[in-house]
């Protein structure tokens, strides 16, 4: 193996044992949406994204929908709020009762 392969490798694990885990990235992913973090784990944050490109996708994906959903309404005008109607609801329930019956 190569002196760069070598190092690379190393600095791959040492990289993957001082940053969190990708669950707990996921976790201070959202939580930096609500309350800055440390310059301690924001660098540890930065760390794990050079090595994990699943955890910079997700951090990416999640502040994009964080900006972006802010601007988007509801329920934009003219638009008729989307409900079952009373028959779909009745044919709804008697399936589901139908179906817990044969089941118990």
């Amino acid at each position: 193996m190569s002196f760069i392969a070598s190092f690379k490798t190393r600095f791959v694990f040492w990289v993957w044992n001082h940053t969190p885990t990708c669950v707990e990235m996921a976790r201070l992913t959202s939580q930096t949406l609500e309350k800055k973090c440390s310059l301690r784990m924001r660098l540890k944050m930065r760390l794990h994204f050079v090595i994990c490109a699943w955890c910079r996708r997700y951090f990416k994906q999640v502040n994009f929908l964080h900006e972006h959903a802010a601007r988007v309404e509801m329920l934009p005008e003219g638009m008729p709020e989307r409900v079952l109607s009373f028959e779909a609801k009745s044919r709804m329930k008697a399936e589901v009762r139908k179906n817990l019956a044969t089941v118990m």
